[in-house]
């Protein structure tokens, strides 16, 4: 039997290990129902919450801040930042078995409340900003009128007409719940409650000041309530909302309705302003009478001084553009964008004055400046009128340039005029249509006279383009297929042009804009050269029957000689086109000479004919005014000088120096007692040959111009071909630091050059009928067929001005001293398809060395002497090659931008 005091002792033991495991429990349940107390509040709360939302969109009206405060931010938020979505409340563990059930259900429910909740103020956020604006209006005014009501002393007509007005609010608030649900039922109740005013009785003994509050709410209430009929009008036809008002049999008893509520509303302004003005003068006081004459003066200073400052805007902007057009240079965008201001510049002014206008309305609706928001209009009415007139300058303007028409000063005087006295008559419409929506909004009477709007500028359009009758029938014609010409001149009939000429003048705006979009990007070599393409495309359509006719052509020598790479002897003046070139080398040259810089080196590179060496003689005459003590040595290189030895005795007998025996040690030596000197080096392409040995002559040009010399500056002229093998042989940046690459001429400057030249033959020019539009504004027009046909030949040249002499050729027939400018007709580079690789090897090597002989060939290509002949033999037969009386081969000028860009694709040429 075990003794009592061991199970004393057990006892103990046992009570030792169980107190600190309950006493844990009992702190966890602790804690454990304060988290439940805190979940029990916090579902309160939710539920609070979710049941006053709840009963607003039932029809309960808040105040302004407990809405605000539901919602976590304000109703009228702009702009409306989006709402979080609710993170759900994770379970805890309280350790606590006897509560934890109640935790979790807790917790679910606060879950389930904060989701339901969100989806209530994402509804009242889902309305757009008018809409949420006018809701919260309702609950001020609704506040307004309770606090009004609520003293014991207020007048009982004035509680009367306030509860009055709170009932008229609960019933618009009604519809929260409806807009987004049921949106017809929603406007059907807005519509009846905004044709059923609720009437205020005029009380006999109260204060005026409460009952111009009351006036005032009314007329606030029902601009809110126009505010949600207008947003729900807008989305719906105007058949619809006719047939939710009762049918067309509704109509005349409606405007009815609207004629009231308009009477009825001017009376509220009235007795608003009745009681602004009577009621201080009553009490002994002038000063809203004064204010507001002073606001009127005030005023009407102010909008002729806004008239005169928009007015300064147009000078501005055209000074800003001229401006632009100084700084863009040769930087297109900028010349876009300064026509941009200029078609912007006679509009802006009206621009400027309806955007204050616009600002004015918020910031003139108090009582000592009423006067003026009811003026406002008027303002907005001469704003319409001054657009009106300017528009109907710019129409007929329009019309009479695409019939080719010149208006002189005074038929541009009876334009204007004309304008301006059909934008008074068609100003009288504006005037019921802008009262009628600043009075119902959207309604019934406001479509009507919107509707008598629209025929009225239907008929001044009509007369408008009436005063340039045939012109726009011109104009017309030249746009539409010759096929319809007897259709729009019935339609045009002076007894039917008011009624057809407005509809027909669609077609002529769109003319108008695609002729606005061609003047823009004229200026864009990519879109020149689409639309020069374009044209050809057609013109080859049009003229595939008399293809064999054009073949044919012969130019006659007498004139041809004008168009040679040399002018003959008998030209009184070489003319000389201006491409930048000159100035960008006599800029590097002249700081050399005056000491700003010691790199005395330039090279120039360019295509074949692009005009390097045409330049060398406008520099010479330019550098002569402006380096006056420079001596120049223009030396042309001959055909390959390879060897330094070559290269020295050609250089060395210029300088008068010994650079055979001392090389470039002899040029530092003689430096400093050498007048400054520029050494030109034309084809300096022959300074090399692409094989074993043969780059030695261009490593003895680089030790030249690398000696430190004070007194020579090296230009050298090369071939873009050659320059662009020897960056790569070399590196680009090992050898020169001052390079110039010759752009393509634009398409005015190929322009010029041809016609300077057939200036000086004496001979006419004349443009082929496929140049020559037959129809469209361009019709018949010379100037135009002009520069369609440049753009044709600089895009078929490239911007090479020798190609470009070449194509010409091809496309002019000669008669008498009469010469027809036909298509250019540049040659295909299809032809080179059918030769072999080796070939194509052959005319590869004279490209980058722009002149070789067939035994060069063979050393560059290290082809068999057959195989060399053999292709030189092909590119003669296709007559793309060209062999000089020295036996050097080249490419054919008119054939050269063909080759080259052929043989770039096959990856055959450096550049």
């Amino acid at each position: 039997m075990v003794s009592p005091r061991v199970w004393l002792v057990f006892g103990l033991l046992a009570l030792l290990v169980i107190s600190p495991l309950q006493a844990a429990e009992n702190a966890a349940c602790d804690a454990a129902e304060l988290t439940l107390a805190q979940l029990k509040q916090q579902r309160q709360q939710l539920r609070t919450d979710r049941y006053t939302l709840q009963s607003i969109f039932d029809g309960d009206i808040p105040t302004p801040h407990q809405i605000n405060t539901l919602l976590g931010r304000p109703l009228n938020q702009r702009p409306l930042l989006p709402l979080i979505d609710p993170q759900p409340l994770s379970v805890v563990d309280s350790k606590c078995p006897a509560l934890q059930n109640d935790i979790d259900t807790l917790t679910q429910q606060i879950n389930t409340l904060e989701q339901s909740l969100y989806a209530l103020r994402q509804a009242f956020f889902g309305l757009n900003f008018p809409q949420r604006q006018a809701f919260l209006n309702l609950a001020t005014h609704h506040a307004k009128l309770q606090a009004l009501s609520a003293p014991p002393e207020t007048d009982p007509s004035i509680r009367q007409a306030s509860q009055v007005l709170q009932q008229h609010i609960q019933q618009v608030w009604a519809v929260l719940g409806k807009l987004q649900n049921a949106p017809a039922d929603a406007l059907q109740t807005l519509d009846e409650l905004w044709l059923q005013l609720p009437s205020l009785r005029p009380p006999s003994g109260a204060s005026s000041t409460a009952w111009r509050s009351l006036l005032k709410t009314r007329l606030d209430i029902q601009k809110d309530v126009r505010t949600l009929r207008s947003e729900l009008w807008q989305n719906r036809p105007l058949l619809d909302q006719i047939n939710n008002l009762g049918g067309l049999a509704q109509a005349p008893v409606l405007l009815q309705h609207e004629s009231q509520r308009i009477g009825l509303r001017v009376l509220d302004i009235v007795s608003l302003m009745r009681y602004d003005l009577n009621g201080p003068i009553r009490n002994g006081g002038f000063m809203p009478v004064v204010q507001n004459i002073l606001a009127l003066i005030l005023g009407v200073v102010g909008f002729w001084l806004l008239i005169h400052l928009a007015q300064r805007t147009r000078r501005w902007a055209l000074s800003l553009h001229d401006r632009v057009v100084q700084l863009s240079g040769e930087r297109r965008w900028l010349l876009n964008a300064s026509r941009l201001i200029s078609g912007l510049a006679p509009i802006l002014p009206w621009i400027l004055i309806w955007l204050v206008l616009g600002r004015l309305d918020p910031l003139l609706d108090t009582p000592s400046s009423k006067i003026l928001l009811w003026l406002l209009p008027l303002a907005q009415l001469y704003v319409i009128y001054g657009l009106l007139c300017l528009i109907g300058e710019w129409l007929v303007m329009r019309v009479a340039q695409s019939a080719n028409a010149y208006l002189g000063g005074g038929q541009t005087q009876q334009v204007t005029r004309h304008a301006r006295n059909l934008a008074r008559w068609m100003i009288v419409p504006w005037v019921p249509v802008i009262v009628v929506w600043e009075s119902l909004g959207p309604s019934l009477m406001y479509y009507l006279f919107l509707g008598v709007l629209l025929v009225a500028i239907y008929w001044g359009l009509g007369r408008l383009l009436a005063l340039r009758h045939q012109d726009y029938l011109v104009c017309l014609q030249t746009l539409m297929p010759s096929r319809i010409d007897p259709l729009i001149a019935r339609l045009l009939e002076p007894a039917l042009f008011w009624l057809f000429a407005p509809l027909l003048l669609p077609v002529a705006l769109i003319s108008f804009l695609v002729g606005f979009v061609d003047r823009v990007l004229a200026d864009f070599d990519w879109y020149m050269r689409l639309k020069a393409r374009w044209f050809r495309f057609r013109a080859t359509v049009a003229t595939d029957e008399d293809e064999t006719d054009n073949g044919g052509q012969t130019e006659a020598p007498s004139y041809e000689r004008w168009f040679a790479s040399a002018l003959p002897d008998d030209a009184s003046k070489t003319p000389f086109i201006d491409t930048g070139l000159v100035a960008a080398m006599e800029k590097s040259i002249q700081r050399w000479h005056e000491g700003k810089t010691d790199e005395n080196a330039l090279v120039v590179a360019g295509e074949k004919g692009c005009g390097k060496s045409v330049s060398l003689g406008k520099l010479g005459k330019v550098l002569e005014k402006s380096c006056q003590a420079l001596q120049t040595l223009h030396l042309k290189v001959p055909a390959k000088t390879c060897t330094p030895e070559a290269l020295h005795q050609l250089i060395g007998d210029a300088l008068g120096t010994d650079l055979v025996n001392d090389g470039p040690a002899a040029l530092v030596k003689e430096d400093e007692h050498r007048q400054p000197t520029l050494v030109v080096l034309d084809e300096a392409q022959n300074f090399f040959l692409a094989q074993l040995g043969g780059l030695e002559g261009w490593r003895t040009v680089l030790n030249l111009v690398n000696a430190r010399v004070d007194n020579v500056f090296w230009l050298l002229l090369i071939n873009n071909q050659s320059w662009a093998y020897l960056c790569n042989v070399f590196g680009r940046e090992y050898q020169f630091r001052n390079v110039i690459r010759v752009k393509r001429w634009g398409q005015t400057d190929i322009r010029s050059l041809i016609l300077s030249r057939n200036h000086l033959s004496g001979f006419q020019l004349r443009y082929d009928e496929v140049l020559l539009s037959s129809r469209g504004p361009e019709a018949g027009n010379l100037r135009n067929a002009e520069q369609r046909y440049f753009s044709l030949l600089w895009d078929a040249s490239r911007g090479n001005p020798m190609v470009a002499l070449r194509l010409f050729l091809t496309s002019v027939k000669v008669k008498g001293r009469q010469v027809t400018v036909g298509l250019p007709n540049a040659p295909s580079a299809s032809i080179l398809d059918g030769m072999g690789d080796n070939s194509l090897f052959v005319y590869a090597a004279i490209a980058t060395h722009e002149n070789l002989t067939s035994h060069e060939i063979s050393a560059v290509t290290h082809l068999s002497e057959n195989v060399v002949r053999y292709a030189l033999k092909g590119g003669f037969d296709a007559g793309f090659l060209h062999k000089s009386d020295d036996g050097r081969y080249r490419l054919v000028p008119l054939w050269y931008q063909q080759v080259i860009s052929y043989l770039t694709r096959k990856n055959l040429l450096n550049e």
